[in-house]
């Protein structure tokens, strides 16, 4: 039988994998924006959805963001409108799983290097996650926002993989995007898709020898 290399790090993706489900509330927060504005919903959502990339890579700003998406379903927004929605959307983003952060702390006591590889725009990050007292839980950050390159594409996972100084099968990665993890492994990286951290831990501690969360 092969031998497997223990692992070195292990970095968590942030939205729906160190914060709670955003599905629910962004679901509500966009109804309320399609409602208060008169647009199609489902409409307003996949442009949500399509100009994100560009958000999240800081190639256009929240200004930017917002007039696209009210543009693309056939509307224009005030200038003024545009902090509440960004604060909105922020809360979407930004509830965190306190379970999750007690098992990233039994993890980094047990001696595992611990990563945050995320899809997120630098302002977002400056004002939700490098204030947080628990960003220090992190060896490692890679924010796309702050390299101008995203997640699924392969730039940002070798620049994971660098920061580390460790082989790629040393690192483990938890996403909860399909695609993100295929990408992930097709550069040697042990990724996994995240569900909720019950099944995961589940699935995964056997696999890498890792302490169990208390879930």
């Amino acid at each position: 039988m092969a031998h497997t290399p223990p692992i070195h790090t292990i970095y968590f993706d942030f939205g729906n994998v160190l914060t709670l489900p955003s599905n629910g509330s962004l679901t509500r927060f966009l109804k309320g924006v399609a409602e208060t504005h008169h647009l199609p919903y489902l409409k307003l959502r996949e442009a949500y959805e399509k100009y994100r990339p560009f958000y999240d890579r800081d190639a256009w700003d929240s200004e930017k963001y917002w007039k696209a998406i009210f543009s693309e379903v056939g509307s224009t927004v005030e200038p003024r409108d545009i902090p509440l929605l960004v604060e909105e959307d922020d809360k979407c983003w930004s509830q965190l799983n306190e379970e999750i952060l007690l098992w990233i702390r039994t993890l980094r006591d047990r001696g595992f290097h611990i990563g945050l590889l995320t899809n997120m725009p630098l302002r977002f990050y400056r004002s939700i996650v490098e204030p947080a007292p628990w960003r220090e839980l992190f060896h490692y950050q890679v924010v796309s926002g702050a390299l101008g390159v995203i997640k699924p594409e392969e730039e940002i996972f070798r620049y994971a993989i660098q920061l580390t100084g460790k082989p790629a099968d040393r690192i483990l990665y938890l996403d909860d995007i399909a695609i993100h993890v295929e990408a992930a492994s097709r550069l040697g990286i042990r990724a996994h898709q995240f569900t909720d951290l019950p099944d995961t831990a589940q699935r995964i501690c056997p696999l890498y020898d890792l302490p169990r969360p208390r879930v």
